[in-house]
């Protein structure tokens, strides 16, 4: 029997044509880089929370159904899952969503209404808002038809200061009608990643370097700092599956180094796209969030 490898190079070598009829017949109806997508369905991300201190983390949570189907009534629910940092789930909170309409919630107060409290300061949560039953009937005459929700979580801090931050890679896929996901990484790789941006630690009260593992599996990632001599200092965190660490650097914690252009390395990242968050804190107040 011919092994997969074998078959893509063959495959690469034939027409168009045949190409699209190969590849056609060989996943039977199944996405070419994802076989659990054959129903319908959405696709969701993780993403990074923080409630501490003065900082907080917002959800605004658009129906985006509403503008991708005017014409079709749209109203429809979803679900928000709250993990702590191992990727243990800490609780849910249902929401309805009307026609263009959104929801507004900041995690502080869901884990009050949830877990009485604050059991930890950060953690992963996840977002996945229920395909409308009108939108489901207008697409089901089509093939397989997926959802991808990748929304802007929001950090806000106690002057008032907010950022947004995208998410960056899937992680879940939820089949219309079954509310337990399947993986859509079963296991992880390991990648390296260099941001492209010097750091000058000295121009931040705080400095946070978030990495997700959105596999399946635990993961072993390493950060890496390096100054303009090439002296370095690392420390190798175990990520369980769905879960994430924060690196937090500051002069102290970089003092062997010289702090003004210092470069940055993560070793072991589990998926090509689940590239480093890093959060700064301005001495100032300020603050940002972005992936680089």
């Amino acid at each position: 029997m011919l092994n997969q490898d074998t078959l893509t190079k063959m495959a690469v070598r034939l027409p168009g044509p045949l190409k699209s009829l190969a590849k056609a017949a060989y996943y039977r109806g199944k996405h070419w880089a994802q076989p659990d997508l054959k129903q319908f369905g959405t696709v969701q991300d993780l993403y990074y929370w923080t409630s501490e201190d003065d900082l907080d983390t917002l959800l605004l949570l658009q129906n985006y159904f509403s503008a991708l189907y005017p014409s079709l009534d749209t109203g429809t629910e979803g679900v928000i899952r709250i993990y702590d940092p191992a990727g243990a789930l800490l609780g849910i909170r249902r929401f309805s969503l009307a026609k263009n309409g959104c929801a507004k919630f900041r995690v502080s107060s869901l884990l009050q209404d949830i877990t009485d409290g604050a059991p930890c300061t950060y953690g992963t949560l996840e977002v996945h808002i229920d395909i409308p039953r009108n939108v489901l009937d207008h697409i089901r005459p089509q093939k397989p038809f997926y959802f991808w929700d990748r929304f802007y979580i929001g950090y806000v801090n106690a002057r008032g200061h907010t950022c947004f931050v995208h998410g960056v890679d899937k992680t879940h896929i939820y089949h219309d009608g079954n509310p337990s996901p399947a993986d859509w990484y079963k296991s992880g790789l390991s990648h390296e990643w260099a941001p492209e941006m010097p750091l000058n630690i000295a121009e931040y009260a705080r400095f946070s370097v978030i990495m997700l593992n959105r596999t399946s599996e635990t993961a072993a990632i390493t950060l890496s700092i390096l100054d303009v001599e090439d002296n370095y200092m690392s420390w190798t965190r175990e990520i369980p599956a769905k879960g994430v660490h924060r690196f937090i650097l500051n002069e102290d914690e970089v003092k062997d180094l010289i702090p003004t252009e210092l470069r940055m390395r993560i070793h072991g990242m589990t998926t090509a796209f689940g590239r480093p968050a890093v959060f700064k804190e301005f001495r100032n107040g300020a603050m940002s969030a972005m992936h680089c």
